[in-house]
């Protein structure tokens, strides 16, 4: 994440548990907030200050111009992560909302919607010690939910983390990519976002947030699309009929439909007719996450290594695996990995350089 924020030339001030935090011109930060791949959310922070009761803070949040951010024709919702000092989350979070309220009251403003879970405004208030954070999120909701996804199905990867896959398959606009067990299609979607909106992947999430539209009122949305290519090299494959479908409905959801190709297929009999190079992407099962019998996986794995070995070598393979036992059953040399959590697990994404050429 910090290397993705430095090259956009901002400058991180500091890292927690809560996020990176950094400033920089605001050129800068548009940019990065539209084609961030790794952040789950970008926030503006509005004050950072001391609290020791409830009642300092309430004071505190009521001096913030709310009248500024929140309009009387939209909604809001108030994220509390708080310990220590303002250690209630629940209650912090009522404060917050008695706070915001009472400023539009002294200020005469129509009072808006309040949401629980779906909002325009999302108000992200954390605490550590005697500290205290108040955060407008510039999208409302996630950066990381590009909005497509009307569908998951089983046991989806998210979207940074498929991103993170890309990143770490070394993966470019125009290559070759093939995800051989795609379930609802997000990282050839992603893939696709990258390509058909210039890198811009979180345009259209920030064209419809009210909050970036109060902070940044001047900027002009590109409408810049790439037409469709002449050759595909998106493929998505997998073996449940269902599971395509939802891939296709998620991909013109997005806008790339003409971009990606989803079929029904089997992973352990891919043939390779794509050509000499590329790289395979996937999020395979494994027992904790699908609920499969070990031993079926196992020699799933086995056999899947096999079509590798067989049928791809020149090419780069990237995976995305919680249980590293099923890994070795690939019978592959590992190039290089990162750990992360994924679904509330330990996991990794290992990638692999396949050796020879058909």
């Amino acid at each position: 994440m910090e290397q993705e924020i430095q090259s956009f030339h901002l400058k991180i001030g500091s890292t927690n548990r809560g996020g990176v935090f950094f400033s920089g011109k605001k050129e800068d930060v548009i940019q990065f907030a539209m084609q961030t791949k790794f952040a789950s959310r970008v926030n503006l922070q509005l004050i950072h200050e001391n609290a020791d009761t409830y009642d300092e803070f309430y004071t505190k949040a009521t001096e913030l111009p709310w009248e500024k951010y929140i309009e009387p024709n939209v909604s809001f919702r108030i994220d509390a992560e708080t310990k220590d000092k303002l250690k209630n989350s629940e209650f912090t979070m009522h404060r917050m909302k008695d706070a915001i309220l009472d400023r539009l009251r002294d200020k005469k403003v129509p009072l808006p919607e309040i949401e629980k879970r779906m909002a325009d405004i999302t108000i992200v208030v954390r605490s550590h010690t005697d500290r205290f954070s108040i955060e407008l999120s510039l999208s409302g909701d996630p950066v990381g939910r590009r909005g497509y996804r009307l569908h998951a199905g089983n046991a989806p990867v998210r979207e940074p983390i498929a991103q993170a896959m890309l990143e770490m398959s070394d993966w470019k606009e125009g290559d070759t990519l093939v995800d051989p067990m795609c379930g609802s299609g997000t990282i050839i979607i992603e893939a696709a976002l990258r390509e058909r909106l210039y890198g811009e992947i979180n345009r259209f999430l920030f064209a419809e947030s009210p909050v970036f539209q109060t902070l940044f009122p001047t900027y002009v949305f590109s409408e810049r699309k790439k037409e469709k290519p002449t050759t595909p090299h998106l493929f998505g494959y997998d073996i449940d009929v269902e599971a395509i479908r939802i891939a296709k409905e998620n991909a013109y959801e997005a806008g790339v439909e003409d971009f990606v190709h989803f079929e029904v297929g089997n992973c352990l009999t891919l043939k390779n007719s794509f050509g000499s190079k590329g790289h395979l992407v996937t999020n395979p099962p494994y027992g904790d996450r699908i609920g499969k019998p070990m031993e079926d996986l196992r020699e799933m794995y086995f056999q899947f290594g096999r079509v590798l070995k067989n049928e791809f070598g020149g090419w780069k393979f990237t995976v995305l695996c919680a249980d590293f036992s099923l890994l070795g059953k690939f019978g592959l040399k590992e190039n290089k990995h990162i750990t992360l959590k994924h679904a509330n697990l330990k996991a990794k994404i290992v990638d692999y350089e396949l050796r020879g050429g058909k």
